[in-house]
């Protein structure tokens, strides 16, 4: 097995009814690896934020990150330490 690495993952979502169920499917088929979530709602620009915090092998960071980039609605930044 690799090593673990940490990583935050940060997502945006603009479309929360298009969008949630798929990016909830995904975060619990990497929930093993997930240490902390946290959504926050900006009602004023109709954003959801979520904030992922992993420790994975880096291929299992690299994997969600691109599923969750796939999904429309939805913007996705990485921090891997």
């Amino acid at each position: 097995m690799s090593e673990l690495k940490l990583a935050e993952i940060a997502i945006v979502v603009s479309h929360r009814e298009k969008s949630a169920a798929l990016i909830n499917d995904l975060l619990t088929q990497y929930g093993e690896y997930i240490i902390a979530r946290m959504g926050v709602p900006h009602r004023q620009k109709q954003l959801n934020l979520i904030s992922i915090v992993l420790e994975a092998p880096a291929e299992k960071i690299d994997e969600l990150y691109e599923k969750l980039t796939r999904l429309s609605n939805v913007q996705v930044k990485i921090l891997t330490i």
